[in-house]
């Protein structure tokens, strides 16, 4: 038996044929075996498997396992034979929820990608009755168990109106299936069970966590009822999901585990049928293969970016509790739809929009999908060396801790793009082929703490994919779109102009654009824009224009991209004397000094519902804003700042929630990051973060509903969006800004840095308009600093602005001249008095940063994506690149003005003069430094 895989090349119709097993049906695929850099080979799918070929297209990957190979005519052919199995794009991660979803109704899995997981009670009690079931695998009490959970939920119960005993007399009839159930199941010798096991397989393009794995034997637990003997269909489906999860790992079960708990609280003179909890069924290969095959119909589907209508499975749409929501979206949306369609289409311009940003976000959840990849893909060197992993950890240490574990580890090089906070797979070597867990960051250093479920070897943490930002940036557009207020589309769709009320009160009396700024916040009827360019009080003007909107009634939504921009609008407000808020937000994500703010989850539901619900300002990221507790609530106004760092679908799950908004940001700074490069303005793949950028404006169109709009790429040659996606690295704010610049206000007065060191950013950047906010302002110099000695430094570094060429050669990202001058440059600034803390150095690459920081632990050392929002007294800039400037991190000119405007009082560039002059504006910039 043979394995292939690779690109396909070409596939043939279905066509029955005689054999000698009678009619059999079959189809040809014309394929490049290993990954393409093969001739070209004819595959034949027989029987079930050449329905294969009714979905499959050109360019996609093939891998089909334990084909026949043979020889006819001087050819060599393949054929699937009884043990063969085929995966269609196998790197497609897959979740096994979405796929027992997709056999219900392929309708359906896209009806709740779209719409996000709403707060409703078989939902939050499902999740409860999950965590009572890990409790007790893990030998947890019954009754405190329940307590426990019960109480984490305090604040979705409250909002549901739920009473907590009721809730509890409610779960414990759950719990007491699942504890007689484990009672009485006991094996022979003992049981082994593994609780929320993270599974990943390479081979079958798969994902998910397991309720449980005992003795290598998949239990899925269902808080339904089910009276026949046997389970249902579509939960047999998800187990089986699970089973070939366990194969790859070489422990293939031949029997799966529903456990029905509400079976228990079924009264026995009411009911008939087979009222026992758990259900064994036998995990045969036909199912399997079905298993595998649907999944495969899903992910070539995704892929393609097409949009299901439910005539791809055998669903009855009469018996369907969504058919009513189908029937309504694909009304709105005119779409084809099994269920058929009610209601009128929202007008064209709108369906246009939403198609547009649905391939953009469908073509960024593809990014993902080649992260995922990237775990198996890539080695464990490569893995670190992109700061995607921390590999060589030395396990210290693991105890238990209120129910999960506490993992140590040391690390002599903590350098990545993990931070503090993240969810990340922990594992004892390799996150797919080890054993691996996922964990969440404690704290980094050179000890490294993490916390998970269940307890493994620390050896290695990588970054995990994430696709919930894919899903909420949907669900956005999904309630911005269909259940969105008019007024505010027409403004959102460019049908009419933002309208604005004269406000004669004056809210700053010493800094006239920031008074404007508010003014035309509160007169806003639906939106604003503050410009707020560096240094210029936004944050200030932020806390003023939320409190003047309080003064007036209004409720307000304070948001911004990340958890650091919302604090420190709070932290101004509190310093303005306001501090009647909320924040919303997990106990990693929000700083220390706001977590007597935070809005805490657990408790009494009517305190928790009620804190929330009479809040004036509620704080949290726009992320969170899709979260199900958020989109609950309802606002007058929402401030969103870091708006120009947003995408569009991103800025709309806060704009959703509020009758009208105020946009703060800059658009000459960093735009939003996007990893596809479909949905980023260009048609060639490029991989951003701190190594890469993309200008956001290759082969990008206008589209009439005021949507940026690129055309389609590929994704191993196979389109990942069908027709005009939009461009999700310009955001909101940069779209309205241009559209409609009467409704900005650009704050021209900075506090931050000297005259000389804001020219620069000034001119080329805000046409000259930037101006300090006072003399002292404008003539600071470093000499100014307690303890500093002036007259210590070199003469190059006497200046406010400096420019050194160290005639050094850049080898890959690093630049190992540049790295001994900045630190060259570092230590005279600290030998003249300059304290350390007070200097930051930064560098475009990953890698140039990390070889700084091990010459400067003392020092800060990072990105440009990372310095953003923040400012040091002193600012060394490493630019890297000799002879030319060809790395595409170079063309987006907005990340100069970040890096150039961090400084205060002193600013030294350390780059080749001749590769800078290669580019008109890096060649000003360095005749302004010199």
């Amino acid at each position: 038996m043979a394995e292939l895989r690779g690109p396909i090349v070409d596939v043939g119709e279905t066509r029955s044929v005689s054999t000698q097993y009678g009619e059999r049906d079959l189809a040809e695929v014309t394929l490049r075996p290993e990954r393409g850099q093969a001739e070209p080979v004819t595959l034949t799918l027989w029987g079930k498997w050449s329905e294969t070929a009714e979905y499959t297209q050109t360019g996609m990957e093939v891998l089909a396992l334990g084909v026949e190979r043979e020889e006819f005519r001087g050819e060599i052919q393949y054929a699937t034979a009884g043990d063969s199995r085929i995966v269609i794009e196998p790197d497609y991660l897959v979740n096994v929820t979405d796929v027992r979803s997709w056999v219900q109704c392929p309708r359906m899995h896209y009806l709740n990608t779209l719409s996000g997981v709403p707060l409703n009670y078989p939902v939050v009690k499902g999740t409860v009755v999950h965590e009572v079931f890990s409790d007790l695998l893990r030998g947890g009490e019954v009754e405190a168990a329940i307590d426990d959970r019960v109480a984490e939920v305090g604040l979705d119960l409250g909002l549901l109106d739920r009473d907590a005993d009721e809730v509890r007399k409610d779960v414990s009839d759950h719990a007491r299936a699942i504890d007689g159930w484990l009672s009485q199941g006991t094996l022979e010798g003992g049981d082994e069970w593994r609780s929320e096991q993270t599974l990943i397989s390479e081979r079958y393009g798969l994902k998910g966590r397991a309720d449980a794995v005992r003795r290598g034997a998949p239990v899925e637990l269902k808080t339904g009822k089910n009276t026949n003997s046997e389970p249902r269909f579509q939960d047999k489906v998800q187990v089986a999901c699970y089973a070939l999860l366990l194969d790859e790992r070489g422990e293939p079960p031949d029997t799966g585990t529903l456990l029905y708990t509400k079976n228990a609280a079924l009264d026995r003179n009411e009911e008939s049928g087979d009222l026992s909890p758990a259900k064994d069924f036998s995990l045969n290969e036909g199912l399997l293969d079905y298993v595998l095959r649907e999944r495969n119909h899903l992910a070539a589907m995704a892929v393609a970016g097409e949009i299901p209508t439910g005539y791809e499975a055998n669903a009855t749409c009469n018996y369907c509790f969504e058919q009513d929501t189908c029937m309504v979206v694909s009304g709105r949306l005119d779409q084809e739809s099994k269920a058929g369609r009610i209601g009128e289409a929202i007008p064209e311009e709108e369906r246009n929009y939403f198609e547009r940003f649905y391939r953009a976000i469908e073509a960024e959840r593809g990014a993902v999908h080649d992260e995922y990849a990237k775990l198996w893909t890539q080695t464990a060197t490569e893995r670190a060396d992109a700061d995607r992993a921390l590999i060589d950890l030395e396990p210290v240490g693991k105890k238990e801790v209120d129910g999960r574990w506490e993992l140590r580890a040391r690390c002599s090089d903590p350098v990545s793009k993990i931070r503090e906070g993240d969810v990340v797979l922990a594992s004892d070597g390799h996150p797919v082929r080890g054993n691996a867990e996922m964990a969440r960051v404690v704290s980094m250093g050179e000890e490294i703490v993490v916390t998970a479920d269940e307890p493994v070897e620390l050896r290695r943490l990588d970054v995990y994919p994430s696709e919930i930002g894919a899903d909420r940036m949907l669900t956005a557009l999904h309630d911005a779109l269909l259940a969105g207020d008019e007024d505010q589309k027409d403004v959102l769709i460019d049908r009419r102009d933002p309208v604005f009320r004269d406000v004669e009160e004056t809210f700053i009396d010493n800094n006239p654009a920031q008074d404007r700024a508010v003014r035309r916040a509160v007169g806003a009827d639906d939106c604003a824009l503050i410009h707020g360019p560096p240094g210029t009080g936004k944050t200030y003007t932020i806390a003023r224009t939320v409190r003047a909107l309080v003064e007036r009634g209004e409720r307000v939504l304070l948001s911004a991209f990340t958890n650091r921009a919302v604090d420190n609008a709070l932290d101004a407000l509190r310093d303005q004397g306001y501090d009647e808020f909320v924040r919303v937000g997990t106990e990693h994500g929000v700083r220390e000094d706001i977590q007597e703010y935070r809005l805490e989850s657990r408790g009494d539901p009517d305190e928790r519902a009620a804190e929330l619900r009479e809040a004036s300002v509620v704080a949290a990221t726009t992320a969170s804003c899709g979260s199900r507790i958020m989109r609950e609530g309802s606002f007058d106004v929402a401030v969103i700042d870091e708006a120009s760092q947003l995408t569009e679908p991103a800025t709309l799950a806060a704009v959703a929630l509020a009758d009208r908004f105020v946009l703060v940001g800059d658009h000459q700074q960093l735009p939003p990051v996007v990893q596809s490069a479909d949905a980023a303005g260009t048609v060639e793949t490029t991989e951003h973060g701190d190594d890469s950028a993309d200008d956001g404006t290759t082969g990008a169109t206008t589209a009439t509903d005021g949507s940026g709009v690129v055309a389609s790429g590929t994704a191993n040659g196979t389109s990942r969006t069908a027709g005009d996606v939009a461009d999700l690295s310009r955001s909101l704010f940069e779209r309205l800004i241009e559209t409609h610049p009467e409704a900005a206000v650009l704050l021209d007065t900075q506090y931050r840095m000297a005259q000389r060191i804001q020219a620069f950013s000034s001119n080329e950047f805000y046409d000259g308009r930037l101006r300090p906010a006072s003399p002292d302002i404008a003539a600071q110099h470093v000499a100014d600093l307690p303890e500093v000695t002036s007259d210590a430094l070199p003469d190059r570094l006497q200046e406010r602005v400096s420019f050194v060429d160290p005639d050094g050669t850049a080898r890959g990202n690093t630049n190992p001249a540049e790295v001994t001058a900045v630190a060259e440059i570092v230590e005279a600034y600290a030998a003249a008095g300059v304290a350390r803390e007070d200097i930051g150095v930064i560098a475009p690459f990953r890698a140039q940063a990390a070889a700084i920081r091990r010459e400067l632990p003392a020092v800060t050392v990072d990105t440009v994506d990372r310095f953003q929002g923040s400012a040091k007294e002193v600012i060394v800039v490493s630019f890297v690149a000799t002879g030319d400037l060809d790395s595409p991190i170079f063309e987006d000119f907005r990340r100069v003005n970040v890096a150039l405007t961090r400084a205060k009082k002193a600013l030294v560039l350390v780059g080749d003069r001749d590769a800078l002059a290669t580019d008109e504006r890096y060649a000003r910039m360095v005749e302004w430094a010199e």
